[in-house]
């Protein structure tokens, strides 16, 4: 079997990525610490606590969002970095309970985008919101879940749980809504919020991954979802289901890689490149680095690395 260097991917790492993916990067392959991860979140986070300022390289809008915190929100999770007295995190609480106007202010798309450069996917859009926004409420909420105490904003949290159960079982999820209820799931179930059948709801989720996940490879490099994109490790509760797609895209990683680089992106600004041709340039570099630590991660995961 061939396995992909993991030196390969380092060394374009270390030559094109912004120095939050290479502390990322070290952290998962170069025994680095979670500490220096966190210090250069911080340089994106404003007064307010929320995050912007390109923290999410497809918008370059300066101030606090609701996505951009989210985004830096999973970076932390994914490091496992879950000091609540730190001021990176104290500065969020501070966002979501004076600044977001949890849940009606949780927009994918905001306003003020347009004075920014963005792709085309953050141009705002009221409709789009309706439908966009869902992933990113269940982002929050499972975030208050797991990190806040008998609140307020807490109890309030649980009863939008509630609702938001009912529109699982809806066709019209959006974008993010399968890994946003992915993550909620997860994080009732960590903190035995009562009154769920978690059997039922996890054959949802199987539900939900097994349809969303584009099965012929020849699509892989045109947008879509992946098996990666939900499973992480043997250790997944959709792994089992899915299995063989998943060494298909094991193995298509491994023939994929170029020599010299890394794996492109499968999107792009779209009707936005031509108005912001250079940012739209840079910002791809940022998320081919950001990608190849995720393939590098699940490649190693399945003992595909060396």
């Amino acid at each position: 079997m061939n396995k992909v260097n993991l030196k390969h991917i380092a060394s374009w790492i270390h030559r094109n990525a912004r120095e939050l993916e290479i502390a990322i990067w070290r952290y998962h392959f170069e025994n680095g610490n979670k500490e220096d991860v966190v210090n250069a979140l911080m340089y994106y986070q404003n007064e307010d606590g929320g995050f912007g300022n390109t923290v999410d390289p497809d918008n370059w809008n300066v101030n606090s969002l609701p996505m951009a915190t989210l985004f830096t929100i999973n970076i932390l999770k994914d490091i496992e970095f879950y000091d609540m007295q730190h001021p990176i995190y104290l500065g969020i609480k501070k966002y979501i309970d004076t600044k977001l106007n949890f849940p009606e202010g949780c927009d994918f798309t905001v306003a003020t985008n347009i004075d920014y450069p963005h792709a085309s996917y953050y141009n705002h859009d009221e409709n789009y919101n309706r439908t966009e926004s869902t992933g990113v409420i269940l982002g929050f909420c499972s975030f208050i879940i797991e990190h806040y105490d008998d609140s307020k904003i807490y109890s309030e949290t649980l009863e939008l749980v509630r609702k938001m159960m009912d529109h699982l079982y809806t066709d019209n999820l959006g974008d993010m809504g399968p890994t946003g209820y992915i993550s909620l799931i997860n994080a009732m179930r960590h903190k035995q919020v009562q009154g769920y059948d978690y059997e039922k709801l996890d054959l949802r989720l199987k539900e939900l991954v097994n349809n969303s996940i584009q099965r012929n490879p020849e699509q892989w490099p045109y947008y879509g979802y992946r098996p990666s994109d939900y499973i992480k490790s043997e250790d997944s509760i959709f792994y089992e289901d899915n299995k063989d797609i998943v060494n298909v895209e094991l193995d298509f990683l491994q023939d994929t890689l170029p020599e010299n680089d890394v794996w492109p992106i499968t999107w792009s600004w779209f009707e936005n490149n031509e108005k912001y041709p250079k940012e739209s340039t840079i910002s791809g570099n940022w998320w081919k680095s950001i990608k190849a630590i995720e393939r590098a991660k699940f490649l190693k995961n399945f003992g595909r690395t060396y």
